[in-house]
């Protein structure tokens, strides 16, 4: 007896498969325990040109969207390791789970696909190419996969490094695939040029509103001596003498992010201490001249060499997750000034005018009647 015979003979059978089919849930967000992620890289990993893809989500208790959790908008943050790095340690070193903070932890390939690369296959202006990592896609792909099982909340990234290099990328493509709302950068800056670089449509090195890019949040850290990323800008030799490639200086990406945000461009400048370079940092401050919700401040290590990063400033390390609940919080830049009010209307109908009098008394002057 052939299938199709048996699903004719019971085809109540079939309807009750189906109807079962249909009323399963959708797979949600689930809680783990700290230091146990969970595994996207089955789902996101298959089909990409990655040797070494792997991507783990960290998800508190409180932010599971299964209905046992209490806030299924917890921010979700990326991030990003350095050129050569791993993932490995931010499970136990996220600290998201005592902020209620949902952690993303992507493996790049050695690194990731911000420039060019030894083991790339294509040209670094092929926007075709299909056989090297698209870093935006790969994010982004993540991205849709936690808003399916039910994620909504605010998306951020904190990257050191090449993983700056990355979170730099991803804000300056940010919008509808790259809902980019705030990123922590460590130890490098935007790249002057070129304007486009590696696979994909999601490959833009600066920030342009014209293209959509939202305003983004933006908390950095360098070193004024880095022997590797220059805090000035230029040409370095993580670009293999690809004459290509600048960067922006540090100061200059700052300024860049604070325009496109709709700041004012100036800023405040406050003395702090380190236990880097010479022992001494300068903050740079613009978000008062920002839009309300916007904070754009720099550390400038004096002396800080490409370890920066990792300085301590008045005795504590930059709280990745406490600016990312500052710029959930609110607050930040200023509120637009209030219009100002309105003068009364007149109520004598008449102006203090050295030629105006009453028709019957020239002694009747505007101040007379007033």
């Amino acid at each position: 007896m052939n299938s199709h015979h048996r699903l004719r003979k019971n085809p109540a059978a079939l309807l009750l498969s189906a109807a079962f089919c249909w009323s399963l849930p959708a797979a949600a967000l689930e809680g783990n325990e700290p230091e146990q992620p969970q595994s996207l890289t089955d789902k996101i990993c298959f089909g990409r040109p990655r040797a070494q893809c792997e991507v783990e989500l960290d998800v508190p208790a409180a932010c599971a969207a299964d209905g046992s959790g209490t806030d299924p908008s917890c921010p979700i943050v990326f991030f990003l390791h350095g050129s050569g790095g791993t993932n490995t340690w931010y499970p136990k070193t996220s600290g998201v789970h005592d902020a209620n903070m949902i952690g993303v932890y992507p493996q790049g390939e050695g690194g990731w696909n911000t420039g060019p690369k030894d083991t790339n296959l294509c040209a670094w202006d092929d926007f075709e190419c299909d056989t090297d990592p698209d870093e935006g896609d790969f994010i982004a792909s993540i991205i849709d996969e936690i808003r399916a099982l039910g994620g909504t909340g605010n998306v951020y990234a904190y990257g050191n490094s090449n993983g700056a290099a990355l979170a730099h990328r991803l804000a300056s493509n940010g919008g509808t695939r790259l809902p980019i709302k705030g990123i922590i950068v460590s130890v490098t800056q935007l790249l002057a040029s070129p304007e486009r670089s590696g696979p994909g449509s999601l490959n833009y090195n600066q920030p342009k509103s014209e293209r959509g890019t939202p305003p983004v949040s933006i908390l950095s850290i360098m070193g004024t001596e880095d022997g590797l990323i220059p805090y000035l800008g230029g040409s370095s030799a993580v670009f293999n003498g690809n004459e290509q490639f600048e960067l922006m200086g540090a100061i200059e990406s700052m300024s860049e992010w604070a325009n496109h945000n709709g700041c004012t461009g100036l800023y405040s400048t406050t003395p702090h201490t380190t236990d880097k370079g010479d022992g001494t940092a300068t903050k740079y401050d613009y978000t008062d001249g920002c839009p309300e919700g916007i904070y754009v401040e720099h550390y400038e290590i004096h002396g800080g060499g490409h370890n920066a990063g990792g300085a301590q400033v008045d005795g504590e390390k930059i709280d990745v997750l406490g600016f990312v609940s500052r710029v959930e919080g609110g607050g930040g830049g200023s509120p637009p000034s209030p219009s100002p009010p309105t003068p009364p209307p007149s109520t004598n109908g008449c102006e203090d005018d050295a030629f105006w009098h009453g028709k019957f008394n020239t002694a009747h002057t505007c101040d007379y009647v007033a």
